[in-house]
């Protein structure tokens, strides 16, 4: 069941609150020197805004607009659209997504518009995968046998700040793209011939900074191919979770309400401020994985079960911030279970344990395929990568209440405001709602608000959180079909985008997520 259209009056001044909170948002970063954080245990740096940055801004223009424009044009009678012709649309808000983020990373000050990537990829200060990739590419084997004793020194910086906290699936990745680009040259001069100026810029300061010390750490022609392919693979990805974003909307809204939560997710902020860490493409996993569960339990499929413990498998191998997504999905099977026990439908409990299982045989296969193959107990270096992130506070103090008091702020307007604001709207009325598809989806809401409230991350949400924040969007799509209906109900929703769009393009022109004054006191 659909939630009711809003009056005339009623959205009006829904619209009306949503422009004084994009105005809050971009004045406080804007116009304040109010702290991003909590002094003197993290803040996040303001980037120093050049007075040309209405010259600045045209990437954002150019791509925002027309994203705009397609979003409102597509999203008209949506409802009586044939199947193939809504997966078009998706495909194309994919694409308009993927060149978004990078127009929005675009309109920042130098070097954190597209100049950033190779800084970011290469630094152990602000990831480390790629250098460590580069280092270990000519003996995969190695690596992954010597992994479990590299990283065992919860002491060492580099594995309680970034290294070690992970398991090495995106190093291997990068491996692998590494390989690849030095065995074909022709392959690499096609993908640096792609590149914009500002990275081209960015990557032969790059290597004016490090060929300054000759041997393997001088930067290649197929390094420059792999940063650059790495990153648009990273905002391809990121732009990707809009389809199930969609997906999932749909289970609660209607196809227009669905279509516009789908358009705010390109939006969020986090996206251009992080590119192109590797925490902007986890979201992706993250609602793939989500709706894959979803349809396995409304189906009792143990085959689509089997298919998200494998998409569960890879995300751990990345990252262990999934370890959160896991337990909502168990959390969303036992309710299934414990409905299904009070059912009329013959041996349902039954299906469902045995569909329970399936993720659990892919967690156990490919656990034994790192082992055989790899010489790897991945299980083993996943407590060692808690053990080290549990040691992160022991070396960085961190204060509870205050930071209980920033992360929700914080996440706001990482969000961007007016996406914060019909994301509670929207989980007020699920609440209310109450039906088995939101009591679904009102389930990562209420782990999400244990992460919190658990002090495990004091301090960066706005980039440690980005895994989670495509259910914001979801959220978002009750209310959003609230607003819609009427004869204006989609100019309201344009309005809406374009002030994310504004705070989305102001918050990655003024927030530095990098550390980039420093990089560039390096670089002189």
């Amino acid at each position: 069941m659909t939630p009711p259209a809003m009056s005339c009056m009623g959205k009006n001044a829904v619209i009306m609150g949503l422009l004084v909170a994009a105005g809050l948002q971009i004045g406080l970063l804007w116009g304040t020197d109010w702290p991003l954080g909590v002094p003197g245990e993290w803040v996040w740096a303001r980037l120093e805004l050049s007075t040309q940055w209405l010259l600045q801004i045209w990437p954002s223009l150019v791509v925002g607009v027309p994203l705009c424009l397609f979003v409102f044009l597509a999203g008209h009678r949506l409802q009586q659209a044939p199947p193939w012709a809504l997966t078009l649309r998706l495909v194309l808000l994919w694409g308009f997504g993927t060149a978004w983020i990078l127009a929005a990373v675009a309109a920042a000050p130098a070097p954190a518009d597209l100049s950033r990537i190779p800084f970011v990829l290469s630094y152990t200060r602000s990831s480390g995968y790629f250098t460590q990739a580069k280092q270990h590419a000519g003996d995969v084997a190695g690596f992954l046998q010597g992994y479990a004793a590299q990283i065992s020194d919860s002491d060492d910086p580099e594995n309680y700040l970034h290294l070690g906290t992970h398991p090495p699936g995106l190093t291997l990745a990068l491996m692998g793209m590494l390989r690849l680009a030095e065995s074909d040259p022709g392959l690499v001069q096609a993908i640096l011939d792609t590149r914009p100026a500002e990275v081209r810029i960015g990557q032969s300061e790059v290597r004016r900074m490090q060929n300054q010390t000759p041997g393997p750490a001088a930067v290649t022609l197929a390094d420059d191919a792999v940063m650059w392919s790495a990153s648009l693979l990273v905002s391809l990805l990121a732009a990707g979770a809009c389809v199930p974003v969609y997906l999932l909307s749909r289970r609660i809204a209607s196809r227009e309400a669905a279509w516009w939560g789908a358009a705010l997710w390109l939006l969020v902020p986090s996206l251009a401020v992080f590119f192109p860490k590797s925490d902007v493409l986890f979201p992706c996993l993250t609602m793939w994985a989500q709706w894959l569960w979803l349809l396995a339990l409304e189906r009792r499929n143990v085959w689509i079960g089997f298919l998200t413990g494998l998409v569960m498998c890879l995300a751990l191998t990345l990252s262990l911030a999934f370890a959160p997504v896991a337990l909502i999905l168990t959390l969303q099977g036992l309710l299934q279970w414990g409905a299904s026990r009070g059912s009329d439908e013959p041996h349902a409990g039954r299906r469902l344990i045995t569909l329970a299982l399936a993720p659990v045989c892919a967690l156990a296969l490919w656990l034994l395929a790192w082992g055989v193959l790899g010489h790897m107990n991945l299980a083993g270096v996943w407590l060692q990568n808690l053990k080290n992130h549990a040691s992160f506070y022991s070396h960085h103090a961190r204060t509870y209440v205050p930071w209980l008091l920033e992360n929700p702020a914080e996440l706001a307007c990482s969000l961007g405001l007016p996406l914060a604001l019909l994301s509670l709207g929207g989980l007020c009325v699920l609440l209310r709602e109450w039906t088995r598809q939101a009591v679904w989806l009102l389930i990562p809401a209420g782990i999400w608000l244990l992460l919190w409230l658990s002090g495990k991350n004091m301090g960066e949400a706005a980039r440690l959180w980005i895994f989670l924040m495509p259910y914001a969007a979801v959220w978002a799509a009750p209310a959003v079909q609230r607003l819609l209906g009427g004869r204006w109900g989609n100019v309201g929703l344009l309005l809406v985008m374009l002030l994310q769009i504004g705070v989305c393009t102001a918050t990655a022109m003024c927030i530095d997520g990098f550390g980039f004054t420093e990089l560039e006191q390096l670089a002189k």
